[in-house]
């Protein structure tokens, strides 16, 4: 079996295992069909169309060359169909998943919108994004190279809605003088999730760059491992100078986003949870008096108040990006800083653990509740394990 024949048995595997999935309801996505039937699977959607290989500019590539396209239930896709002269062009992806596939731009293909084409023959709506095709760059001369001499990335964990967002600091030499550099932000799976191109980067001097964690698609980012990738033009990786061999690559260029913060910042150990036998809605964190707290996730303050038979000082954020779930922080040694109405950020310091009204030794009593909030709609929720899986890496 040759390469090509091999390549597309692995992609009508991966199809027919993936509408097995959706047949069979497995997949939280799959959808009744008509009168509670067999489920159906879901319909592909195109969100975005980027150049990897190949490239003119980000939505622009040469045949030839490799274009990311990126969506949902993207799993069940067989073909990509391109504009052509005359009749559009179909092709085989390279490689699909549930929200990514890779497609080689075939001969013929013209510039247009691209539309992909599941087993059992639906498709879906043309894509938003034109994909232009467009001749050839340049081949990379060989004699001189982008070359990553030196890189550096901080913070190295960030967090959404926090302060720090992800930084790159680089330095490049060779490739072409007036040639604009590729920024990539890429995830663990290989796809890439933004993509940049920057303009008079000054060669054997430090440049940078700030991811804003938006997506291509403007949604927010997810949680995730990702790392920064430098690339000429066309979309070729800068080769790694014997500068940066002494230490990881993945280190300089790598980071992690989250999206909360263990919000104890100090020694602590884990108190009573949910119930406890007096109606507890909510965990427990015992640390010394003083201990700061920070915002586990930014958002709007809802409440800054006191209560002597209970909470003692106390604060309420509703969170950003959850359709206003809330956190609860009790028992503050002091009232919280944060303002009513003001929006803090995950991982700004709101107060200091202490032990304020209805209270037995220094602790956080801290609190999730659903959308539309606290005591706004919503129910308590157990935070337990989520607070230490926050305390696992923050």
């Amino acid at each position: 079996m040759n390469e090509e024949a091999k390549r597309e048995f692995r992609i009508s595997i991966a199809i027919v295992g993936a509408v097995v999935v959706a047949l069979l309801g497995i997949g939280a996505s799959a959808q009744a069909g008509p009168g509670g039937g067999i489920p159906l699977p879901p319909a592909p959607e195109v969100e975005t169309v980027l150049c990897l290989t190949g490239c003119v500019d980000l939505n622009a590539s040469s045949e030839g060359g490799t274009v990311q396209i990126g969506g949902r239930a993207l799993a069940s896709v067989q073909w990509v169909s391109f504009a052509g002269d005359s009749s559009r062009v179909r092709t085989r992806p390279v490689s699909v998943g549930p929200t990514r596939i890779v497609v080689r731009v075939p001969v013929g293909a013209r510039s247009g919108r691209i539309r992909v084409v599941a087993l059992g023959g639906s498709s879906t709506a043309m894509s938003k994004v034109s994909l232009t095709i467009k001749q050839a760059p340049r081949g990379v001369d060989p004699d001189s190279p982008l070359r990553l001499v030196d890189a550096s990335t901080a913070p190295k964990r960030a967090y959404l809605f926090g302060a720090g967002k992800p930084r790159v600091d680089f330095v490049v030499a060779g490739g072409e003088p007036n040639s604009p550099i590729r920024v990539d932000v890429v995830g663990d799976d290989g796809t890439v999730v933004a993509s940049r191109l920057l303009d008079d980067i000054a060669r054997n001097s430090t440049s940078s760059f700030t991811w804003n964690l938006k997506a291509s698609t403007g949604r927010t980012a997810s949680s995730g491992r990702y790392r920064f990738r430098i690339s000429d033009r066309t979309g070729t990786p800068a080769e790694i100078s014997t500068r940066l061999t002494g230490q990881s690559v993945r280190e300089s260029l790598g980071f992690s986003l989250h999206g909360f913060m263990f919000p104890v910042r100090g020694p602590h150990t884990y108190g009573d949870g949910i119930g406890a036998g007096r109606g507890h809605q909510g965990a427990d964190v015992a640390a010394s008096c003083g201990t700061p707290l920070f915002a586990a996730r930014g958002g709007k303050v809802y409440y800054n108040s006191y209560q002597a038979s209970g909470a003692g000082n106390y604060v309420v954020i509703n969170l950003a990006g959850t359709g206003s779930e809330s956190h609860v922080y009790m028992h503050l040694e002091r009232p919280s800083t944060a303002r009513v109405g003001s929006f803090v950020r995950t991982g700004q310091r709101i107060g200091t653990v202490g032990t304020t009204g209805r209270s037995t030794g220094c602790h956080l009593h801290f609190e999730h509740w659903s959308a539309p909030g606290w005591y706004q709609g919503g129910t308590f929720l157990d935070p337990m394990a989520k607070l230490k899986n926050w305390d696992a890496y923050s």
